[in-house]
């Protein structure tokens, strides 16, 4: 069992009766039906359907808690206000109010349930068995004390080769401000729903999805040799796309769409195969 001190995320808290109908209207999850204790990960968008953040998100009684990259900390908490109008949702800032442990590796829902009075959710982000624990700040480091008992720290750099061993895309790295959801394969980890009603961005997303396709998809590669990020991909001599991930052999790049899984590729001057 390993964990990991989150706490710098970026965390918003919803309550009032309308939070989960509200976040429904505008990401890019269903979130209407979601259940306590039921976590999701999803986007929010612009009109045009490129990517304003990523997130995750439980459902409690009587609130919404979502947390994201700390990178967004000061833009993601002002773009779900601007569209709050009359409806009845307050949304808190409560990065430094609340903290926030990763715990990894089976069985991490019994450790987490030696903290009492945390809320709890599973996280899908990182190719094993995983879950994060909400607790106040006040509370953090007992809380890690009781970790430490039962489990040894991981670092962010064992985390990104986690993650990227998988080929699941974070935000900064595969995806960001630029990014149409379907070119981070977010349909492929759950985190759009074509089945809801309409949401900012939906249109492109699902004219993408029914019609049409994205120019370029992010890809899970294995090299001969360790890879570096913003390293050139190229077929047969041809620009392909580029690292935006890496952890010894393994790495994520944006890539045309036209390449797929079993590719030969080269990374700079390293052999490599294009996996998923």
């Amino acid at each position: 069992m390993r964990y990991a001190d989150r706490s710098s995320r970026g965390k918003l808290r919803f309550t009032g009766p309308q939070r989960a109908w509200f976040l429904h209207q505008i990401v890019t999850r269903s979130f209407e039906d979601i259940s306590v204790g039921e976590s999701r990960s999803g986007a929010m968008l612009t009109a045009k359907g490129r990517m304003v953040g990523f997130f995750e998100a439980v459902a409690t009684d009587d609130e919404i808690l979502m947390h994201f990259e700390d990178s967004l900390g000061e833009t993601f908490p002002e773009e779900f206000r601007r569209y709050l109008f009359a409806t009845q949702v307050e949304i808190d800032d409560v990065t430094g109010e609340m903290g926030l442990i990763l715990l990894v590796g089976e069985g991490w829902q019994d450790l987490a349930g030696k903290l009492s009075g945390g809320v709890t959710h599973a996280t899908d982000l990182l190719g094993e068995g995983a879950g994060y624990v909400w607790l106040p700040r006040a509370e953090l480091t007992g809380a890690m004390e009781v970790i430490a008992d039962g489990a040894t720290e991981i670092s962010e750099e064992e985390l990104e080769a986690l993650r990227i061993g998988a080929g699941i895309p974070r935000w900064g790295r595969d995806m960001d401000q630029r990014s149409i959801p379907q070119e981070a394969r977010l349909e492929e980890f759950g985190a759009l729903d074509f089945d809801k009603g309409c949401y900012v961005g939906q249109e492109t997303v699902a004219k993408i999805h029914f019609r049409g396709k994205v120019n370029r998809k992010v890809r899970r590669l294995e090299a001969a040799g360790p890879v570096a990020v913003g390293a050139d991909v190229s077929v047969d001599g041809e620009p392909a796309g580029t690292v935006t991930s890496a952890a010894g052999q393994n790495a994520l790049a944006i890539l045309k769409h036209t390449i797929e899984p079993g590719t030969k590729v080269k990374i700079g001057a390293l052999d490599a195969t294009v996996l998923s």
